[in-house]
């Protein structure tokens, strides 16, 4: 469907202005908001925001000598794309300072990395990357984790991710400096210090025991950090992203944000979701809220939104076992009771917790990666609603495992699911999964077409740099489609019966995820009054086989009316 002409008029009670457009687009196939619902062959852009869109020939008439002409010759066009949940300051400084090998590496490969970047005279004092797979001590007969990194650090203490970001492994003096080398080493609550045969800690830190080690390194500064942020966003803009949320954020990093737009480096809008306050909140005392307020007005800018708020409820179901199981998890020899994971938060402080930051007006996101979180997390959700009436999606990210019964609940709370598709097509980390939830539930994982046949709110994003190479959504979108792996060239499936259309994948990053990242009045669509954020492709998604949708780099990526980045840059 051809869509018709519209102006500011139509919408705002006002003509266009009489020295016309900045700019328009012409001779393009646009589809407004990525589907294949209907289709326009340009728009016009008045100070930075579209103001009409239509054929041809009426958006050329709009035309004065002022006018800049973007001639595309016939090139598909989409709206920016949105990343609803990813991690850009951890991802930048890891590209730019850290010290990286990739997901597969083998204990030999590791160790080389390792051994080469602590050797480097210009190396940190603190040896800091990853990632290491989650299956790595499974599949490998490392007998102690600290000292195999011991023959490789130089002397430096080093402290290494996983590849969900919820781990890691640490040398000796690592674990000396942080002060948990002993048998007397105590468990952080939420956490867990893995242990040789005589009790003494063997390197490994899962969950909030890593922050044992973590809290010793060294911080970057807020120049690193700012550079780290510039990078990403740049990154994101080749990938044809033009907003992303950063799923945790502390407040160094909201400073270096806020000094990033300032200094015009932030071509992205960012949906900041503040890092949440210790839940153990004493008997008779109020939850900080004011304090979360304070910083979410403190940081508002142009293309910065903090007024969200992140609770992590779980882990990971992977080989840790750490992620809520509503069944408990398989046995084997490391597991003689499969347990049903970690609850990280207390039930009453979720609740109380949930619904102050919901009265609140905050986007509330919630960390669930296990059937048993994503159904407690319902029940406080809902139990916010109850005191508060409705309000805005509460995002369940990672709810991968959802019992059959909480389906519906989805649609009937407001609740979002925040899926990765990253992490669906057969690769080490769902080996990990698999292995430890056990067949046949571990294999249905991210009942997507479920969700949306059941009327719920989904959105997507990388979770980079946590299990996924890069920021690129294109190779998600295309396994939402196919539920395979975009590249290894196999046949093999994971849960196809679970697949969607490529409208409804396309949607998950731009209209659905401008709504739950409350962008939806200036991005998620092209469309008048709207800020003129889009992206020319090579090819057109809709017209293709779906295996080049992998492929795809953008030509061109536009932010407020102003090209960013071009594949001639």
């Amino acid at each position: 469907m051809l869509v018709p002409l519209l102006s500011i008029s139509a919408c705002e009670g006002d003509s266009v202005v009489a020295s016309g457009p900045d700019t328009i687009v012409i001779n393009a196939t646009v589809y407004p908001d990525a589907s294949s619902g209907s289709v326009a062959e340009g728009f016009a852009i008045t100070e930075s925001k579209i103001s009409a869109i239509g054929d041809v020939a009426t958006i050329s008439a709009l035309a004065t000598e002022d006018t800049a002409v973007v001639d595309l010759g016939g090139a598909t066009v989409f709206p920016g794309l949105l990343d609803a949940h990813s991690h850009p300051v951890w991802g930048g400084r890891k590209l730019l300072y850290e010290c990286n090998f990739p997901f597969s590496a083998t204990p030999e490969e590791l160790a080389k990395t390792i051994g080469e970047c602590s050797a480097d005279d210009s190396a940190p004092e603190w040896i800091v990357g990853g990632q290491w797979d989650s299956n790595f001590f499974v599949d490998n007969d490392i007998s102690s984790p600290r000292e195999f990194l011991d023959a490789v650090s130089h002397g430096h203490p080093v402290v290494l991710s996983d590849d969900s970001g919820h781990h890691s492994w640490a040398n000796t003096k690592a674990l000396q400096l942080s002060g948990i080398a002993g048998a007397d080493a105590e468990d952080p609550e939420g956490g867990e210090i893995v242990r040789d045969a005589a009790g003494v800690p063997n390197g490994i830190l899962l969950e909030y025991a890593s922050k044992l080690v973590e809290s010793n390194i060294p911080p970057y500064s807020h120049e690193q950090t700012v550079a780290a942020i510039a990078a990403v966003s740049e990154i994101a803009n080749r990938f044809g992203l033009t907003a992303f949320a950063e799923a945790r954020t502390d407040v160094p990093e909201l400073d270096a944000y806020a000094d990033a737009d300032q200094k015009g480096l932030l071509t992205v809008r960012a949906l900041l979701y503040q890092q949440s306050f210790s839940l153990e909140v004493p008997a008779g005392s109020e939850l900080p809220v004011s304090d979360y307020i304070a910083r979410a007005e403190e940081y508002q800018s142009p293309n910065i939104d903090a007024r969200a708020i992140k609770f992590f409820l779980d882990g990971v179901p992977t080989a840790s076992r750490t992620a809520m199981m509503i069944e408990a998890y398989t046995t084997d020899a490391n597991h003689s009771n499969g347990g049903h994971g970690t609850q990280m938060i207390p039930t009453d402080s979720l609740f109380d917790s949930v619904s102050a930051f919901d009265a609140a007006d905050f986007r509330i996101k919630i960390h669930t990666a296990g059937d048993g979180s994503v159904r407690l997390a319902l029940d406080a959700i809902e139990g916010a609603r109850k005191a508060n009436g409705p309000g805005h999606a509460v995002t369940l990210a990672h709810a991968g495992y959802v019992s059959d019964a909480d389906i519906p609940r989805f649609k009937s709370l407001g609740a979002a699911a925040d899926f990765s598709p990253y992490l669906w097509y057969p690769r080490p980390i769902i080996n990990s999964v698999i292995q430890a939830v056990g067949e046949p539930r571990g294999s249905k994982y991210w009942p997507t077409k479920d969700l949306l046949a059941a009327g719920a709110t989904l959105v997507a994003g990388s979770d980079w740099p946590s299990a996924a190479i890069d920021i690129n959504p294109w190779p998600a979108i295309e396994s939402l489609v196919t539920r395979k792996h975009y590249n290894n060239a196999s046949d093999e499936t994971f849960w196809a019966e679970q697949a969607i259309s490529l409208d409804d994948a396309l949607t998950l990053w731009t209209s659905e995820a401008a709504e739950v990242m409350g962008l939806s009045a200036v991005a998620g669509s092209l469309a008048v009054g709207k800020s003129a954020d889009f992206i020319v492709l090579p090819i057109d998604p809709h017209r293709s086989d779906i295996e080049a949708v992998s492929d795809i780099v953008p030509e061109q990526t536009w932010f407020r009316g102003e090209r960013v980045t071009s594949a001639q840059d």
